[in-house]
């Protein structure tokens, strides 16, 4: 299978536009005021015109509505007193327009589960369990175990959705796509900010002495994450793709994702994609991919842009390392912040270590009113766990990282499984995607985001992949068979 460009190219732009359209309609239907009975009404209707069109080019329509609602969490509002984002309502049209898939006979909704398939389910029934007996207070944590079985939901999409190379490989475009508008809508606002002072899409003194982009994601180290993942897997595309089959979008991809994960500001980012980037290039080598007169350019033309945009940013990141002080970890303030939180989430895994105290439940012992003089964040923000370990490990107890850590594990153990016979753009797609998945074990360390769509979308597609490969390998071996 050949990496083409042209009318299919046309047809995922189309495609992103129509998803977009929907989560703006979505959400200004959850946040406008219902008196305004005429947005609402012409919000209705575009919600059911996008909802037809991506009905109609389905798995691929309700994938990029998906996808996309996953790059925009922070566009949120308030239903049913219920906290909403936009990819929950996105979430609940792919299940729909499914449904409806089922209803006609087009979609089977059966696959054959694996071992990671049942690992997550139940880690996702643990956090109903213990939110249940072990929470302090049961109807919160029921209800953000609720939300947080909501984000895991596009896995299982994903797995449902997703059966054929052909279908990986167009949603994986997707996420590609997706990925670099995001970047250069960050890309925008950072250079709008600073030329003229706008605040959209820009957390004011996010690090005390400067600004942080955010784009359309929940915080500026999130915004990082997923521009430095979107990089990687653009990084993968190009040196893994034979040169006769390489395209110039490859190159212009990963120097906007990776201007936008540099102007994130985020340090786990520059600490985890020059790693990650070196397994990419290994990868290639031991490939035999691996064309120096290829990447020598590539790198050339992303350094020479990241030198256009070094006056507004070098000092910046000077000064974000500069207030580490490794015999002095607390004099910096967010890792002060960070320090204080996990080290009350550890005081609560003492006192309930084997189940924990229920789904996002740090919310209810942390109040950073607690610590006026040496706490940086805003009291009216609820705590948070920066590790997704520690953050686990706080909800679910042993018990819960237990079973997360064998998730992880068995989706490891069948990427390497696969990965040995895979070939052409099905190893490409598949390495992009687990490089992506490794640069998120690594930034995820210090910003938690598992409780997030988009990380479960990508994972998702890992694990559709994996199963793509064994079953394509499977028919292969019985073929030959004697």
């Amino acid at each position: 299978m050949s990496l083409m460009i042209g009318a299919s190219q046309n047809r995922l732009l189309d495609r992103f536009l129509i998803a977009g359209e929907v989560l703006v309609l979505g959400w200004l239907i959850a946040t406008e005021d219902i008196s305004r009975t005429g947005l609402v009404l012409v919000g209705i209707a575009g919600v059911i015109s996008v909802l037809a069109i991506a009905s109609s080019r389905f798995p691929i329509g309700a994938l990029s509505l998906m996808v996309t609602s996953a790059a925009m969490p922070r566009f949120a509002g308030t239903i049913l007193n219920l906290h909403v984002r936009a990819e929950h309502i996105a979430i609940g049209l792919v299940v729909l327009m499914a449904a409806l898939e089922v209803s006609k006979g087009k979609l089977r909704t059966g696959f054959e589960l694996k071992t990671f398939d049942y690992c997550l389910i139940s880690y996702v029934v643990l956090n109903f369990v213990t939110s249940a007996l072990t929470s302090p207070e049961p109807q919160m944590t029921i209800r953000w175990a609720a939300l947080n079985a909501l984000a895991v939901l596009p896995y299982f999409l994903a797995r449902i959705l997703v059966r054929s190379e052909k279908t990986l490989y167009r949603t994986f475009l997707i996420l590609l796509w997706v990925g670099a508008a995001e970047s250069a809508y960050g890309i925008i606002v950072f250079l709008s900010h600073y030329a003229f002072g706008t605040a959209v899409g820009v957390e004011l003194e996010q690090y005390g002495f400067t600004s942080a982009v955010y784009g359309t994601q929940y915080e500026p180290n999130l915004f990082g994450s997923y521009a430095a993942c979107s990089a990687i897997m653009f990084l993968a595309l190009f040196v893994l793709t034979p040169p006769r089959e390489r395209r110039w979008w490859y190159s212009a991809g990963l120097a906007i994702t990776t201007l936008g994960a540099t102007i994130s500001l985020a340090r786990s980012v520059f600490v985890a994609l020059p790693i990650v980037a070196l397994i990419v290039l290994r990868i290639a080598w031991k490939k035999g991919l691996f064309r120096l007169k290829a990447v020598v350019p590539l790198m050339a033309g992303t350094g020479l842009l990241l030198l256009a945009v070094s006056p507004l940013v070098v000092n910046v990141v000077r000064e974000r390392f500069s207030t580490i002080e490794l015999n002095d970890i607390a004099s910096d303030d967010t890792t002060w912040e960070r320090l204080i939180q996990m080290g009350i989430a550890l005081e609560d895994v003492q006192a309930h270590p084997i189940l924990g105290t229920g789904t996002a439940s740090f919310h209810l012992f942390f109040d950073p009113a607690d610590y006026p003089e040496g706490f940086a964040g805003d009291a009216e923000e609820p705590g948070w766990i920066s590790n997704t370990p520690l953050r686990i490990l706080h909800d679910t107890g042993a018990v819960g990282l237990v079973v997360f850590l064998f998730f992880v594990g068995s989706l490891v153990v069948g990427v390497r499984a696969v990965a040995k016979k895979a070939t052409g753009t099905t190893f490409t797609v598949l390495t992009a995607i687990f490089c992506g998945c490794v640069l998120y074990a690594i930034t995820f360390q210090v910003t938690e985001a598992t409780m997030l769509a988009f990380t479960w979308i990508h994972i998702g597609l890992l694990a559709a992949a994996i199963a793509i490969l064994q079953g394509k390998q499977g028919s292969a071996e019985t073929l030959v068979a004697p």
